[in-house]
């Protein structure tokens, strides 16, 4: 049984950072062929569209060809910062955009995927957001404008997202445990997968009859997370970022 594996956040913008080379050593190095890797959000830290024209874009795209070359499988949740990635840039980069949340079986588990956003409902500043931004509208009228234009779009919208989470509780920008409580009781999965609030850790969760793990992965800063997942069960790790 081959394994698979989670990441997300890693906020890549720039060829030359640490970051960016530590998750070309990742690919490369960490992860045991062939596999499956899904990536859970935030690949990038902006992406403005499949036609942007920057070195990082042609970068990445040409390493997950590259990765998807040698017999692994790519797929990719779209993240908050990064929910305009499409099917051009899929295509070209060999990756299956999946739906977010998305239930997988492994091993004869039922895991349910996702970024984790739409679990953080006591900030409905951000939910109002959310929903706006992710609207067919809202993506036909940004992707219209000049690649320029929709550049200094997104730095003003990042600028105004970090000043607005310097005021926000760190209960507000997690998940909402009641929501998450009564998504599981109904999904009943065995195991829910999730980034976003670059919380890494695992959780056992028992209602009644039914127990399942929520395993939250973490943010790629100081350290690198992953989430294997094979025949002896999950592992949460993380490595240097250098």
């Amino acid at each position: 049984m081959n394994p698979i594996y989670f990441i997300s956040d890693l906020h890549l913008s720039s060829v030359e950072s640490p970051t960016t080379r530590s998750f070309f050593d990742f690919l490369d190095n960490k992860i045991s062929t062939p596999a499956s890797l899904y990536i859970l959000g935030d690949l990038f830290e902006v992406w403005i569209g499949d036609d942007d024209d920057s070195e990082l874009a042609a970068v990445i795209q040409s390493k997950l060809t590259d990765f998807a070359s040698k017999g692994n499988k790519l797929f990719f949740i779209a993240g908050n910062r990064d929910f305009l990635l499409d099917k051009s840039f899929a295509a070209s980069a060999d990756i299956e955009i999946l739906e977010d949340p998305c239930t997988i079986t492994f091993n004869e588990m039922k895991i349910i995927i996702s970024h984790g956003d739409f679990l953080c409902t006591h900030d409905s500043e951000y939910m109002d957001f959310r929903k706006q931004v992710r609207s067919q509208a809202w993506k036909d009228d940004f992707l219209s404008k000049p690649l320029e234009e929709r550049k200094q779009i997104a730095d003003d919208m990042r600028d105004a997202s970090k000043s607005a989470s310097k005021n926000k509780s760190s209960e507000i920008t997690d998940v909402n445990l009641n929501d998450v409580d009564s998504f599981l009781q109904k999904e009943k999965p065995d195991l829910l997968i999730h980034g976003h609030t670059h919380r890494p850790d695992l959780h056992d969760l028992e209602y009644g009859d039914y127990s399942t793990q929520r395993i939250v992965l973490g943010d790629w800063d100081t350290f690198g997370w992953c989430l294997k997942l094979d025949a002896n069960g999950p592992d949460l790790f993380k490595f240097k970022i250098e």
